[in-house]
């Protein structure tokens, strides 16, 4: 079926908007992109038009950093558990993810883990793949984790991981452990993602194999102005960074320094959410402790932040308060990752032959409805 939505304000790529636009989909596909609504000549009778009367039209949001939501993890997450997740994530636009799978889990139960992951296809959104945080990082830098379970990094349990799925796109390593270069380079000659988080590192320690950063700001040694820490280097517009702009993990303030410093297409929003996302306040275990949810926090009995409990449509109206234009907040909830990962021929814009997965929203970011695999999440 074919269905054209009128009278849109039109989010496009990072430069171009329509103000009153229009989209010709069929099924899962745009097939036309219209600048002025008005100036459509002729649409077939069997097409379904929906006057959207203004709302703001974005692609799909892509997470690659999500270790849950509603108390399930993908940790130990079973098929009908993945389905939920995806049922849970289309809601709040989120179309697109990688299950993050963390370093509370042993290798081996990393591996049985893996095996689920593999056999998965994906519901109501698309599941894009898998991303390996840990358990080669830092003790240094724990965050929530543990530090018997932060190991010495293992090249040949490495090769394991990739001989058990092919779906790993991203892992996350701390870069100044000994053996972790060689990983980098595996890593690299299989496709997958380097990302550099619970780490000391500075910029030697780096070398060309490494895409860029974990959460940035959180887990890694601070802004220095004599050694150049991953915060320093991230201010070199060279590397990718994941951010988390709930306003808790990096200030409002520090998001502004983000915003005006670093380069736009270089700029990854996160959810980095938890199995409390999307549950009222109050208290649950995540990664082996207990943790307290009260508001946008999520805050382990031992002081650190247990992930976020928010989804990247929270984060970009942070943002938009700050100051982020429309075009920006596309490329850091949708393009810039899939052009990360080699994905923006089919997604991340509002182009002819790419995916329909659409975000319709108000002009405050408040999601009206969501339209992901041919299908209306709300009817």
């Amino acid at each position: 079926m074919k269905i054209l939505l009128s009278h849109a304000h039109l989010v496009v790529d990072g430069n171009r908007e329509y103000l009153d636009g229009a989209l010709l989909i069929e099924d899962e596909i745009i097939r036309e992109v219209y600048p002025q609504t008005d100036k459509i000549k002729s649409i077939d009778e069997e097409t379904k038009q929906i006057d959207l009367k203004g709302s703001l039209v974005m692609p799909g949001f892509f997470d690659t950093h999500t270790h849950g939501v509603k108390r399930m993890a993908f940790d130990t997450s079973t098929k009908q558990e993945l389905d939920q997740i995806c049922d849970e994530f289309s809601k709040d636009g989120t179309t697109s993810f990688l299950a993050s799978l963390t370093y509370d889990l042993s290798p081996e139960e990393l591996i049985e883990q893996l095996k689920v992951l593999d056999a998965y296809e994906g519901s109501s959104v698309r599941y894009q793949g898998i991303h390996i945080e840990g358990p080669y990082l830092n003790p240094k830098h724990l965050g929530m984790g543990d530090p018997d379970k932060f190991l010495k990094p293992d090249i040949e349990m490495v090769r394991k991981f990739l001989d058990t799925s092919s779906k790993i796109r991203q892992m996350t390593v701390a870069y100044e452990l000994d053996g972790v270069k060689e990983i980098g380079q595996l890593l690299h000659d299989h496709g997958v993602r380097v990302m550099c988080g619970h780490s000391d590192a500075v910029y030697e320690d780096l070398d060309e194999n490494v895409d860029g950063f974990t959460h940035l700001f959180n887990a890694m040694r601070s802004l220095h102005h004599r050694d150049i820490t991953l915060v320093n280097c991230a201010f070199m517009n060279r590397w990718y960074c994941e951010l988390i702009s709930d306003g808790n993990h990096v200030d409002r303030n520090v998001l502004k320094l983000v915003l005006n410093n670093i380069d736009k297409d270089k700029i990854i929003l996160v959810s980095d959410s938890s199995i409390a996302r999307n549950l009222p306040d109050g208290e649950y275990e995540f990664i082996s402790k207990k943790c307290t949810k009260k508001g946008t926090k999520f805050i382990s009995h031992d002081g650190h932040y247990a992930g976020s409990v928010v989804s990247i449509n929270d984060e970009m109206k942070v943002l938009y308060e700050l100051g982020a234009k429309y075009c920006d907040l596309l490329m850091y909830s949708s393009l810039n990752a899939f052009r990360f990962y080699g994905l923006d021929k089919k997604y991340g814009t509002l182009e002819k032959g790419k995916y329909a997965d659409l975000v319709i929203m108000d002009d405050d970011l408040n999601i009206r409805n969501v339209y992901v695999k041919g299908k209306f999440v709300y009817d």
